[in-house]
């Protein structure tokens, strides 16, 4: 299959995939599952979850920026995939055994479910957009936290997907078709993980 070199002609469009970066949103994100959490605990935790899985990932996509690797290109992704899922599983092991807070195993488990099931489609058929699957998870999985239990945080949060995969579309980062396979698989994501946790009572 031919990769689509993006052209991001919406100068709105690269401005949204910016703010809303996998990367970028990650700590703000991981602020709100442990709000309820002592905040040197809490600290302790984000610590603990950037040195495992935000460095590895930021040297890593640095190392193949410096070999000209784009991440658009499918064939760039799959170390970028592998590397994050192993640092995903270590991570969730570790907060399992250190008796992390219910909220941030479900996040964890969360990702370990996601990652190999957007490599596999990314792999075999098509790349997904990885800011949609990331963003829209994030949505899901704060509405099943009770975070976005009033009607203007919902439809805030639809808003923020939605825009996200706006401007992916027009920054030609992807098709529709990948953007909505991002919705999909993130959301199979989050709801597997969620089961297994109100299975085991861990959730």
């Amino acid at each position: 299959m031919t990769e689509v070199i993006p052209h991001n002609r919406n100068r709105l469009g690269v401005w949204i995939s910016r703010a809303t970066h996998p990367l970028i949103i990650f700590i703000p994100t991981l602020i709100i599952v442990l709000k309820n959490t002592p905040l040197l605990e809490a600290l302790g935790w984000i610590s603990f979850i950037a040195l495992l899985i935000f460095v590895p990932a930021t040297i890593l996509l640095r190392r193949l920026k410096q070999q000209g690797k784009q991440t658009y290109q499918r064939e760039a992704r799959h170390l970028i995939y592998v590397t994050f899922w192993v640092c995903m599983v270590m991570s969730t092991l570790l907060a399992l055994v250190l008796g992390a807070p219910s909220r941030l195993l479900f996040s964890l488990l969360c990702l370990c479910i996601w990652v190999p099931l957007q490599y596999a489609v990314n792999a075999r058929f098509t790349k997904i957009s990885v800011h949609v699957a990331v963003i829209s998870g994030i949505m899901l999985a704060l509405l099943l936290m009770g975070e976005l239990s009033s009607i203007p945080w919902l439809i805030g949060a639809i808003g923020v997907v939605l825009a996200t995969a706006w401007a992916r579309l027009v920054t030609g980062h992807h098709s529709l078709l990948q953007v909505s396979l991002g919705i999909t698989v993130s959301t199979i994501s989050v709801l597997l993980a969620f089961g297994l946790l109100a299975l085991f009572h861990l959730f």
